[in-house]
């Protein structure tokens, strides 16, 4: 499936880079810009001709509100093959590009993306605890 990585600024291109270096060259991975100088006309052209494509595609955005986000949502109107996440993170990327090499079926990839993502997240006293909780289930 393809997919398409927006956010403010450098966004994009720093977790297509950051995916490459772990999972290898993604040519089904693009991305697209959000910045000061963006055309909003020519942004959402972009976005209504990746969304508009007739394959079931994924469409990744930094911030729920923010302009990608919203832009994403207007090019989706009511096509159930176009799939937009918020809040992305590195693990979720990861996760996607993973599954997608495996050829796992839609819905269990973008859920899988989503669960990554989440449990990707975490604060230094709650990793402490996993790492505990591993530690103590192996026995060791």
């Amino acid at each position: 499936m393809k997919a398409l990585i927006s956010g403010h600024a450098h966004f994009a291109e720093g977790m297509k880079s950051a995916v490459e270096l772990i999972t290898g060259p993604q040519a089904d991975l693009l991305t697209l810009t959000f910045d000061e100088a963006t055309n909003l006309e020519a942004y959402q052209k972009a976005l209504n001709d990746f969304c508009k494509s007739g394959e079931e595609v994924a469409v990744f955005t930094d911030l729920l509100g923010g302009t990608p986000f919203n832009k994403a949502m207007i090019a989706k109107a009511d096509n159930e093959k176009v799939h937009i996440f918020t809040g992305t993170n590195l693990p979720m990327l990861i996760e996607f590009v993973s599954q997608g090499m495996m050829e796992t079926e839609v819905d269990l990839m973008l859920d899988l993306s989503v669960s990554t993502a989440k449990d990707g997240v975490t604060l230094n006293l709650e990793l402490g605890k996993k790492v505990q909780e591993v530690e103590e289930s192996d026995g060791i």
